[in-house]
């Protein structure tokens, strides 16, 4: 497979984890209890890994590392998908929500 089509996939997933299982509010809801116990606020983001863009960065450099890919496009490759991470993200959500949409609409008519 091309390292450019592995580096998408590695993004969709980096962004599916971070930004919409809830893992990520998960793991800084410990946190936050953890840092209470010893008289610290609350946790609310912990950069880079409650960070969809800068995880993707970090994740898309390693893969390419491990891969033995690092080259100069490909640094430029990761830099403009994690700049597009919002983006990926949001394409996420509307095929999410398209897919309830249309199960919800085949669900009514089995009715």
């Amino acid at each position: 497979m091309s390292i450019y089509f592995d580096l998408l996939l590695v993004t969709v997933i980096v962004v599916y984890i971070v930004a919409l299982s809830g893992f990520t509010q998960t793991w800084l809801g410990w946190l936050s209890k953890f840092t209470a116990r010893y008289g610290y606020g609350p946790v609310h983001q912990l950069r880079p890994f409650s960070c969809p863009q800068c995880m993707t960065w970090w994740c898309c450099l390693g893969w390419a590392a491990l891969q033995g890919s690092l080259s100069l496009p490909v640094v430029a490759y990761c830099a403009a998908i994690a700049f597009f991470s919002i983006t990926v993200e949001n394409v996420l959500i509307f095929l999410r929500e398209g897919l309830l949409w249309v199960l919800c609409k085949l669900n009514a008519l089995w009715k």
